[in-house]
């Protein structure tokens, strides 16, 4: 009785012992060029104005990245570069932190989800009065 109580614990993932091996994600679990899109609105620094972007992120594996996008906000149009750091946890969750365009010296930080094999992630900001997503993949 006691072994199979003990089995079923186990494969229900309830003992101590029966987490899942391939949750070991870390900065590494990103790494290599991810093209995203992203969609939202800065009321602190424009209030109500929509903003979205596309571009491409790279990540170097060990917790920087840097990269290049096309934005709209609130129909006027740029290309900008970005850079910034981020970290990644063994559950494949996240934060990112970015230096800011609109208020260059100060930086965005968003909150990221990642798949184990590295390929997909979500993120989304997580600055006050800023409502943004973004999706990116390989």
């Amino acid at each position: 009785m006691r072994i199979s109580v003990a089995l079923g614990l186990g494969f229900m993932g309830l003992l101590p012992g029966a987490t899942h091996a391939q949750e070991t994600c870390s900065d590494a679990t990103l790494k290599g060029s991810y093209v995203y899109s992203t969609d939202g609105i800065v009321d602190p620094v424009q209030p109500g104005v929509r903003r979205v972007h596309v571009g491409i992120l790279t990540f170097d594996g060990t917790g920087k990245f840097s990269g290049k996008q096309s934005s709209s906000r609130g129909g006027k149009a740029a290309r900008e570069t970005l850079e910034g750091s981020y970290q990644i946890a063994p559950d494949c969750s996240g934060s990112l932190t970015q230096s800011s365009i609109l208020t260059p010296g100060t930086w965005t930080h968003w909150d990221l989800y990642v798949t184990r094999d590295g390929r997909r992630g979500e993120m989304t900001r997580m600055d006050n009065g800023s409502m943004a997503s973004r999706s990116f993949g390989k």
